[in-house]
């Protein structure tokens, strides 16, 4: 009961750290907030996590940028130095805190050696105050560029040859970065939208392989959770008409109208998403084709018609209608 206690009030004590910091302006106490909010994430993968040598890895890769963000802050603060060393160091640190390319190798190792739920938090909540103090600092266009198309390009050569579904699901995170940081680069608020519905589509399929003990297929899940598997990789590959298409759709949109310099990063990012496409189903095709197998050469029991179709019906209305009434 007390182990029980002590866990969640870490997790709920990272979330609000996390939250609370997009309420402040101020760098330095941003800062402050962040080192609290990874202190508690170091604190919970020692009291869980087995691998003790990962855990001291992961404190010496956040040590580098946390250093190289206090140093440009104080810098600022006293006026002693060029602004251009000031911004460099600002984003060397926050481009290592994300796992940007080229400072994304230390994620994919670390991944291998973290429960579901540590990944779900390292590639959704801890990554909230690094983009805030991003939207809240000039990014130069031509570092932008460089981030969309690193992001872009890297994540999908990648993934052609892993099978760690949790491999995977990090380059998935270092590709969904580049929409992320499009929005931040226009100052669209739109950004914390789309962090919250990836977090919370991660959350769902998080729980489902948590659940299941699911590493490299998904072969032996029941068909209604394949199913729902396959909904959600769909929707994280942005498939009409899921919510992520429609957030891809308002971030090309706010491209378009804000810089026609950047359309041909545009068509690169779209390009990088219908490979990603293809990739999230080649995840789960050989799955669908044993289902298909099992279902005695595609007959279904009229029994479990209407239950499918409740399911699939209730997921369309959360992935679709929700968040088309949350943006109006």
């Amino acid at each position: 009961m007390l182990n029980l206690f002590i866990k969640y009030f870490m997790l709920m004590n990272l979330m609000l750290m996390s939250f609370f910091s997009l309420f402040i302006n101020d760098l330095m106490n941003i800062w402050f907030l962040m080192e609290i909010n990874n202190f508690l994430f170091i604190c919970y993968l020692i009291t869980y996590m087995k691998n003790k040598k990962m855990i001291f890895f992961y404190f010496l890769i956040q040590i580098i940028p946390s250093m190289l963000l206090i140093l440009s802050i104080s810098i600022n603060f006293i006026n002693i130095m060029n602004k251009n060393i000031i911004i460099y160091l600002t984003y060397m640190g926050l481009l290592i805190k994300l796992g940007i390319p080229p400072f994304h190798l230390w994620m994919p190792i670390l991944s291998l050696y973290l429960y579901w739920d540590m990944l779900f938090f390292l590639l959704t909540i801890q990554k909230i105050i690094p983009f805030y103090m991003l939207s809240l600092t000039y990014i130069e266009k031509y570092l932008m560029l460089f981030i969309l198309i690193s992001c872009s390009i890297i994540p999908p050569l990648v993934m052609f040859n892993l099978t760690n579904i949790k491999k995977l699901l990090t380059y998935s995170s270092i590709n969904q970065t580049s929409w992320l940081m499009s929005l931040i680069y226009f100052k669209s608020i739109l950004w914390i939208l789309y962090l919250t519905f990836y977090s919370l589509m991660m959350m769902i399929m998080f729980f489902i392989l948590s659940a299941y003990k699911i590493y490299y297929n998904f072969l032996h899940l029941n068909y209604n959770l394949n199913m729902f598997l396959l909904i959600m990789t769909l929707n994280m590959a942005s498939t009409p008409p899921f919510m992520f298409f429609i957030m891809k759709w308002f971030s090309i949109f706010i491209m378009i109208n804000n810089s026609l310099n950047l359309f041909n990063i545009m068509i690169l990012m779209t390009m990088s998403s219908f490979i990603m496409f293809f990739l999230y189903i080649n995840m789960m095709y050989l799955n669908m084709y044993i289902n298909l197998i099992k279902s005695k050469l595609f007959y279904i029991k009229s029994s479990m018609k209407y239950f499918k179709l409740y399911q699939i019906l209730m997921f369309f209305f959360i992935t679709f209608f929700i968040p088309i009434i949350m943006i109006i």
